[in-house]
């Protein structure tokens, strides 16, 4: 499995709960769109004083379907949402490995 794994810090100034639901209605809804996309998950913490917010996988099949995924209108939509919706944001394209599952 391939995935792009993004691991967010809310903007300053940002109420967690407000930035937990922007993530949940706003911008999920744009990369649920992504052509190839197998799973999406959305991981958030659980109190709002870690280093970061949240972090999120999103699953391809293939390395090919995921490393184009930014050239795409969809892929370019959500990424503008996460850089404008976030204070400090991390993106890798991954390939998974397995060890318990």
């Amino acid at each position: 499995m391939f995935k792009v794994v993004g691991i967010i810090k809310r903007p300053e100034g940002m109420d967690f709960e407000a930035f937990k639901t922007w993530w949940l209605t706003e911008h999920a809804p744009k990369v649920k769109k992504w052509p190839g996309l197998v799973e999406y998950r959305i991981n958030l913490c659980t109190t709002p004083d870690q280093d970061y917010d949240g972090v999120a996988e999103v699953w391809f099949n293939t390395r090919e379907e995921m490393d184009k995924i930014f050239s795409t209108a969809e892929g370019k939509t959500a990424r503008g949402s996460a850089d404008a919706g976030s204070g400090r944001l991390a993106i890798l394209l991954t390939e998974e490995h397995v060890i318990v599952g």
